[in-house]
């Protein structure tokens, strides 16, 4: 799965159009689970007082399929629609392998540095949170079954891991990832 694409799609959809705009979204979420390549797909919302921000995060086998998809006519119908929607397109965002959480230098073209330091990147990233999520953690949720204590730190080191901690880590070692 290193060379999998993921790509993120967002579109500002006035709060009149939600409605239409989520129906519209899950048809074509359902033309790409029908592709070739298509691995998996979710939605972020942030709901602002006049607008919902969307993030579509797809997730695809390899940069064939991200193209194969946009050449479905279904596909192309449904985009249409959601531009006529959102009043135009929307901002596309595409990386391989964990391009998304790495700081890629301006004007460059976007690459991937070595699988093993994205390792030990993610490792750096992992070890110490997960140590302190279990020390912090445990008086709250000790008394639970050990499946649910881990279920419960699992989902909160993701969400710290997906923002604000890889993020960060990727443009604080941006020099040393980026290095060839």
């Amino acid at each position: 799965m290193s060379d999998s694409v993921t790509l993120a799609i967002t579109d500002h959809v006035p709060m009149e159009a939600k409605a239409r705009y989520e129906a519209l979204v899950e048809e074509l979420h359902r033309l790409f689970e029908a592709q070739n390549g298509f691995l998996s797909v979710d939605t972020v919302r942030h709901s602002r007082p006049h607008q919902v921000e969307y993030t579509v995060l797809s997730r695809w086998s390899d940069e064939a399929a991200v193209t194969q998809w946009r050449e479905n006519p279904a596909i192309r119908e449904k985009l249409a629609k959601i531009e006529a929607i959102t009043g135009g397109p929307a901002q596309h965002v595409q990386a391989i392998g964990l391009g998304m959480w790495v700081d890629h230098a301006e004007g460059s073209a976007p690459h991937l540095p070595p699988a093993w330091k994205r390792t030990a990147m993610s490792a750096a990233a992992v070890y110490p949170m997960l140590m302190l999520l279990m020390a912090l953690s445990s008086p709250i949720i000790g008394g639970l079954p050990q499946f649910l204590q881990v279920l419960i730190i699992v989902i909160v080191l993701s969400a710290l891991l997906t923002w604000p901690i890889m993020p960060w880590l990727s443009k604080v070692l941006r020099p040393w990832l980026m290095a060839r």
